[in-house]
């Protein structure tokens, strides 16, 4: 470890607009950007080779042959707590797996919220998913308000417009009727999502060309699999799959090339009564509880992952924190049960603190690296080693062994230092519920 930390690379950044230190140890591959890319309804018993899809009668449906969808890291078994798209949307950007659409609006609750205080802009072009508090979190987004594959429209809200963004997204929402010129059927759901995937390819082109100092989060859902799973049966739903492959390619080949973090997984799945089925389902009472509802997929394109197949147990609340870790961003998430999939190849340490501290870290005896600041990022640690943390502040001091197997997250809240931001949203959500509750009180004595 004495060789290893002689050659460090150290770099010490201090954000004065987000309160950040942030130090890098070792010349470590870090993503510029992220794509979470969710197609609604696509269940991984479909195309995941270890899986066979079968129907509540028991019969053995169709496989989609989708290559591009099974890249890089592949986690095998991850499933939804409840299979409705609302519900869902909610739980991988809350890493709650209670969450609901209601819960999405509350501070500090979702993924974005940690984004954007991280310097990130939010940007989204969503079929589904796209209810008034997802919509509210972006800075800006394209979606559809009714998801009409017989007379589609898109409209585009601007809550913070960033440069560019929207003049590109007006652009694209003009372009959509060219993608369903003498279609139908079968061919508009295929070209629904195509437009989705070319928007969205669009937005990283944008950003990259013209924005590339700019991290972005860009959030895309896709959502004519779902559609065509509930209205064109089994056999169009496989197919519709295979075109999704087909299609994805481009934009997994542009997150490649430049560096952007690419997030691939879904709200839920879709099963099928039997064979040839004409319609199918996911939320109802008989469709709910199938492995075909409840498994989707996630994988994940980082320079900084770890290729391969991830077996063992995990739940769509695991996605958003494991989308922080990737990006090197503290799981502050106020509600999440989720824990992050360990598979970036280094380990970050992540420390906060009500007021700033002086924080050393030590490997054998030997001071690595430290920083003053009260919230501060130490990443590019080698996994897998002990170490010893020191804090010192106003408050006191704080020592703590660690083995880094994966990130740890380290909060110094003393007593008597303050509150700390969670305790003032409670606090002040406790002191609006009983304002509320004199006020009606009041009003009923009138």
């Amino acid at each position: 470890m004495k060789k290893i930390f002689a050659v460090l690379l150290i770099l010490l950044t201090a954000n004065a607009v987000y309160g950040v230190s942030e130090i890098i140890l070792n010349d470590v591959e870090r993503p510029n950007g992220a794509i979470l890319f969710i197609v609604d309804g696509l269940g991984s018993s479909y195309f995941y080779p270890e899986y066979t899809p079968y129907a509540l009668d028991g019969s053995r449906l169709l496989k989609a042959d989708a290559p591009n969808l099974t890249f890089e890291t592949r986690v095998l078994d991850v499933k939804v707590p409840t299979p409705s798209t609302g519900i869902a949307h909610s739980v991988i950007v809350t890493g709650y797996s209670g969450a609901d659409e209601e819960l999405v609006g509350y501070p500090d609750a979702t993924i974005y919220d940690i984004t954007r205080r991280h310097g990130f802009v939010n940007l989204a072009i969503m079929h589904k998913g796209d209810f008034y508090n997802m919509r509210a979190e972006q800075d800006i987004i394209m979606y559809a308000p009714d998801n009409s594959i017989n007379n589609p429209s898109v409209s585009i809200q601007a809550n913070k417009p960033y440069e560019g963004i929207y003049e590109m997204m007006y652009d694209w929402k003009m372009k959509m009727p060219e993608y369903f010129d003498n279609k139908t059927g079968y061919d508009r759901y295929s070209a629904y999502n195509k437009w989705g995937i070319d928007a969205a390819g669009a937005v990283v082109e944008e950003m990259v060309t013209n924005h590339p100092s700019q991290k972005f989060l860009l959030t895309v859902n896709v959502g004519t699999i779902d559609s065509g799973g509930h209205y064109r049966g089994d056999y169009d739903y496989v197919m519709l799959v295979e075109d999704l492959d087909r299609d994805f390619y481009s934009l997994y080949e542009m997150a490649s090339e430049n560096n952007i973090a690419l997030f691939f997984t879904a709200d839920h799945g879709m099963s099928f009564a039997v064979k040839g089925a004409q319609r199918g389902g996911h939320g109802s009472v008989k469709y709910s509880s199938q492995q075909e509802s409840l498994r989707i997929p996630f994988a994940v394109l980082s320079p900084n992952v770890n290729g391969g197949v991830v077996g063992g147990e995990y739940g769509q609340e695991d996605i958003a924190p494991t989308l922080l870790s990737i990006l090197d961003l503290p799981d502050t998430l106020q509600y999440a049960d989720g824990e992050a999939v360990n598979i970036k190849n280094y380990a970050s340490i992540f420390v906060n603190s009500k007021t700033e501290y002086n924080v050393s870290l030590w490997n054998n005896g030997i001071r690595v690296t430290g920083g003053s600041d009260s919230e501060l990022v130490f990443t590019g640690l080698p996994l897998n080693a002990n170490y010893r943390i020191e804090a010192k502040g106003s408050a006191g001091k704080y020592e703590e062994q660690l083995f880094l197997d994966s990130d740890k997250q380290l909060s110094f809240m003393d007593v008597g230092s303050g509150f700390s931001k969670r305790e003032m949203i409670a606090a002040g959500m406790i002191l609006a519920v009983n304002v509320a509750g004199l006020i009606i009180i009041w009003r009923i004595r009138d």
